[in-house]
């Protein structure tokens, strides 16, 4: 299959290899029955596989119009710049890892009220006032919404820097 391939012939090959279609775009066989279509591109130096679907999906025409998008897209204009899509796939996939990580972790206010609430019991009457007071003054204006991984040294500086030589404990 040299050259444009031909949709009887994506359709019939069976054998595993990379087969060019042209401008990028390859026809992945993995086997029989796994068939997909990738966009090749070079961005900033580096070589990029862009998935567009598997044959079940997308026709060879949509391919076609994939790549023709993609190409848009990577080569960028007169008036935008081009940009790296499978970068931009990847920074997105990220980001919504680290909102779903912050929306799944407790803040340290909820750590510590659950640390609060485990050792009520042991504590004497002095800590049981302690401890709640001295985190809703110090602690958590600070860091109180915060998951414990956005939990920095520099949080932990700001927080004692006014209180470390001043508030002692009275034993």
């Amino acid at each position: 299959m040299a050259g444009k391939l031909k949709p009887l012939d994506v359709e019939r090959e069976t054998r595993p290899g990379k087969y060019p279609d042209g401008d990028g775009l390859y026809l992945i066989v993995k086997g029989a029955t796994s068939k997909n279509w990738i966009y090749r591109y070079c961005k900033g130096g580096k070589e990029r596989w862009l998935g567009l679907g598997s044959l079940k999906d997308v026709s060879l025409k949509d391919a076609r119009l994939a790549r023709d998008a993609a190409r848009l897209r990577v080569k960028g204009d007169r008036s935008t710049p081009g940009i790296d899509i499978v970068q931009e796939k990847r920074a997105a996939r990220e980001e919504a890892k680290a909102v779903e990580i912050k929306t799944s972790l407790p803040t340290f206010e909820e750590c510590a009220e659950t640390y609060i609430r485990e050792h009520w019991a042991i504590w004497s009457k002095k800590h049981r006032n302690q401890w709640p007071s001295s985190l809703k003054r110090y602690a958590y204006p600070t860091i109180g919404k915060l998951t414990i991984p956005e939990i920095k040294p520099s949080h932990l500086y700001e927080l004692l820097r006014p209180i470390w030589v001043e508030k002692r404990e009275n034993v």
